[in-house]
């Protein structure tokens, strides 16, 4: 994939690429996921077909974008997007988020000048208490350690990615450990990455985000996707936070978990972001 490093300020390089003509559609990734792991979910090549302009970004800290000293915080991040909307000249935009990339959705709300035409978070409204757990682990062994270990972070991903008929099977778990360990290499561009990345996604949800009073305020027509077997972001906790958006659209697609944007082989929530894209 071909991109650039753009200069957001304060010395932080954004690594991010345009794609295709039309409409601009933003996509915000998940913690600690670089911009070219959308290219397994199908939908860059899904909208480009449809005639949009995909804009996707690897968020400070993530590789190869600068790591500038932590802490962080999901507004941080979300106005080093906006300046790479800025910078490829969109005035107006849908945004698709993934996981942590709903937060930044969302205070892309509070600090972008232009327009946002419509919202699409995916996996990511709604933290559960495992989130808040996982973060704090990540967040502990930071401090003690330095890093955190390989290990745990694939066991992270064997717990929460996969569905749970899949973790009832040894023989498939086995499988899955062999992909995500061969795929996870160093996502990071340093532990200030890490660390600051982490801090940002643990302190938006111990804050209580999002607030009902954020939900209602969300004024442009959105679509909010949940995954049946999602222990990071259940579906029920998503439901009721989608209830409070004004103009919100809740599709639940049952039989996945947390990874499964990416490895559904219908890629139904692909197809869903992208029907919505198309529809405003």
């Amino acid at each position: 994939m071909i991109g650039e490093l753009i200069d957001v300020g304060d010395d932080v390089q954004i690594w991010a690429s345009s794609r295709g003509d039309g409409p601009t559609v933003l996509l915000s990734a998940g913690l600690g996921m670089p911009a070219q792991t959308w290219t397994f979910t199908g939908l860059p090549d899904a909208l480009v077909d449809a005639g949009f302009q995909v804009i996707e970004y690897s968020a400070r800290g993530v590789a190869p974008s600068s790591a500038p000293p932590a802490p962080y915080s999901v507004h941080d991040i979300a106005a080093d997007a906006a300046e790479v909307l800025d910078r490829y000249g969109a005035d107006e935009a849908i945004i698709v988020g993934y996981s942590m990339g709903c937060y930044v959705s969302q205070a892309l709300l509070d600090v972008w000048g232009g327009t946002v035409r419509g919202l699409a978070m995916v996996a990511g409204l709604r933290s559960s208490t495992i989130g808040v757990v996982v973060n704090e682990m990540e967040l502990e062994l930071i401090d003690k350690l330095g890093h955190v270990p390989a290990s745990v972070s694939l066991f992270e991903q064997l717990m929460t990615t996969p569905s749970a008929a899949i973790l009832h099977d040894d023989a498939q778990v086995a499988n899955w450990r062999a992909m995500l360990g061969g795929a996870s290499g160093d996502v990071w561009t340093s532990i200030d990455g890490q660390h600051g990345c982490t801090r940002a996604s643990y302190d938006w949800m111990r804050s209580g985000e999002p607030t009902v009073e954020r939900l209602e305020d969300i004024g442009c027509p959105t679509l909010v996707v949940g995954f049946g077997d999602d222990m990071f972001f259940p579906a029920p906790g998503s439901q009721e936070a989608a209830s409070h958006i004004p103009n919100a659209q809740w599709l639940l697609v049952d039989g996945l978990g947390h990874g499964g944007l990416i490895f559904d082989p219908e890629h139904r929530a692909t197809a869903a972001v992208t029907a919505f894209c198309e529809g405003l």
